[in-house]
């Protein structure tokens, strides 16, 4: 499926680029729908032929189909989470790497990716388009340093280049981070649910140690 080809194309090139094996990293899968087209496909064909349902599409119903794929084509021994919150999903992903690093785990591998709704679905859920992106999350490294904090109220930023490219697809809700990783910024603030925001301060380390050298 398509969900699962963005998923994993994405988790591997941040793997590769951080230069780091995927086989034994902790990761979480972030998606606010899976894979829209199938939910449409399987809730069209239960309403009309249910006995026939295709046992390969069912498998791929599930919310961590993409997680399960990479487990199995990176040969990934390490934990997996895939979660769901609606227009807060990919700020409570990365609360949840977050928090595994801070009880110790020295990196995590987070991923998030929708697709594009179909048929009837889409008629009350819209999302277009296929995206995905993939962040490997280290305690101790020499990318920018990420520090969070949740805040009552919605404090909504402008779209940046990146938003206002993919603004229709469901995971266009990340894209604050990465508008801000690709221009330098240093700062992003994510829906992190109804009434909260998820502040976050993105420091450069080389300037970090300029400062306090």
């Amino acid at each position: 499926p398509g969900s699962v080809a963005v998923a994993l194309e994405v988790a591997m090139a941040a793997c590769r680029d951080a230069g780091i094996a995927p086989d034994t990293l902790p990761s979480v899968f972030a998606s606010t729908h899976g894979d829209l087209g199938i939910t449409d496909y399987m809730c069209e064909t239960l309403a009309t032929d249910p006995t026939a349902i295709s046992p390969t599409k069912f498998h791929n119903s599930v919310h961590n189909a993409a997680a399960g794929y990479w487990t199995i084509g990176a040969h990934c021994t390490g934990a997996t989470t895939a979660l769901s919150a609606y227009d807060a999903t990919f700020a409570q992903g990365l609360l949840e790497a977050m928090m595994q690093l801070a009880t110790g785990t020295p990196a995590v591998l987070l991923v998030a990716y929708d697709t594009a709704s179909a048929g009837l679905l889409g008629t009350v859920t819209r999302s277009e388009g296929l995206l995905g992106a993939a962040l490997v999350l280290v305690r101790d490294g020499d990318g920018p340093r990420i520090s969070a904090s949740l805040h009552d109220g919605a404090d909504a930023e402008s779209p940046g280049p990146l938003g206002i490219h993919a603004e229709r697809n469901a995971m266009a809700q990340m894209l604050p981070l990465f508008d801000a990783l690709a221009t330098g910024g240093s700062r992003a603030v994510l829906r992190a649910g109804p009434h909260r925001s998820l502040s976050l301060e993105i420091a450069d380390t080389a300037q970090s140690e300029l400062l306090h050298g």
